[in-house]
């Protein structure tokens, strides 16, 4: 059947509509993405600001319309991290049910759960993988297969909250960049202490998605339109993160805008964006990551339509 799925994101709303056989296989048919910055509110007073209300409810109105064109026959939709932290998040489900879209909000555990077997799904992983999916407000960790989660954590950091919280001057000044690292490492600290002990003694394939990361990858292949084609699978080492980092830690706003493969929406918050993923493989002592484009919008599909064998989820 074709059904189609939104996701609340806390930087951007994205749209996929897809044929899901009985098999549980997802072919994407249409995707999209508008950027509306739904958790800015929530980094600087816990609330939803009006623009990002409005603006959300103008871009489901625009993915409902889209995804009923092209004959999905059900259409889902969830919220993330901007939704289960904003104290009026009711004000925008309101809005979201007048116009024929109930909106199912995600916890942290759950969110990393789907992102963990969307990125698997994408990429036809069995083996043992890590999955790390940095977004705008929230970066998800899942470490396990499809036999059993060894662990799961969601932290609150991410593209956007970053930006607002540490990043004031452009480009950023050192004790900027300084303060967002040490954040960073303090946070994380305890899973990439658990990864690395893993490793030990079991090969793990590092799997990426999210935003930030599918950036790295049309940037670091200089795609002048982006083309998921490209970016699903492409890996993406250390020395290239590292690379692209000092290409956009010097440049204001304005001159990103200029970087081949950065879409204009992500130009304010890329440099924090790359700052997580940098310290990330650092702290975890990881050389490489395969970016998917498959990733929890897959799998709250298939899981929808109970098309999973599983309970993981």
């Amino acid at each position: 059947m074709r059904a189609a799925v939104i996701d609340l994101g806390s930087n951007s709303i994205r749209l996929l509509v897809a044929d899901i056989s009985s098999k549980g296989e997802v072919i994407p048919v249409a995707r999209d993405l508008i950027t509306t910055r739904l958790g800015r509110g929530v980094n600087q007073n816990n609330i939803l600001d009006e623009k990002s209300i409005s603006d959300t409810v103008s871009a489901l109105v625009n993915f409902r319309n889209k995804a009923k064109s092209l004959g999905s026959e059900r259409i889902f939709a969830f919220g993330t991290s901007a939704l289960r932290e904003a104290s009026n998040s009711s004000a925008l489900l309101e809005k979201t049910k007048e116009i024929g879209i109930n909106v199912e909000i995600l916890s942290g555990e759950r969110e990393a759960l789907l992102s963990f077997f969307g990125a698997r799904l994408g990429l036809k992983t069995v083996e043992v993988s890590l999955v790390i999916d940095i977004g705008g407000n929230s970066t998800e960790f899942v470490l396990g297969d499809d036999e059993k989660i060894e662990k799961a954590e969601s932290l609150p950091i991410g593209a956007v909250r970053w930006t607002q919280k540490y990043i004031k001057s452009d480009p950023p000044a050192f004790n900027e960049i300084a303060q967002a690292r040490k954040q960073i490492d303090l946070m994380i600290k305890d899973f990439a202490d658990y990864f690395k002990k893993v490793k030990e003694s079991k090969e793990v394939t590092v799997i990426g998605v999210g935003g930030t990361l599918t950036t790295l990858a049309a940037v670091a292949q200089e795609l002048e339109v982006y083309d998921s084609n490209k970016v699903h699978g492409y890996v993406l080492n250390k020395q290239t993160i590292d690379d692209i980092f000092l290409k956009l830690l010097f440049k204001t706003s304005e001159e990103r805008l200029k970087v081949k493969g950065l879409m204009p929406q992500r130009a304010d918050i890329i440099t924090a964006g790359v700052l997580i993923a940098k310290s990330i493989m650092e702290d975890f002592n990881i050389s490489q990551i395969t970016v998917s484009e498959s990733d929890i919008m897959e799998a709250y599909l298939v899981e929808n339509l109970e098309l999973r064998t599983d309970s993981s989820v």
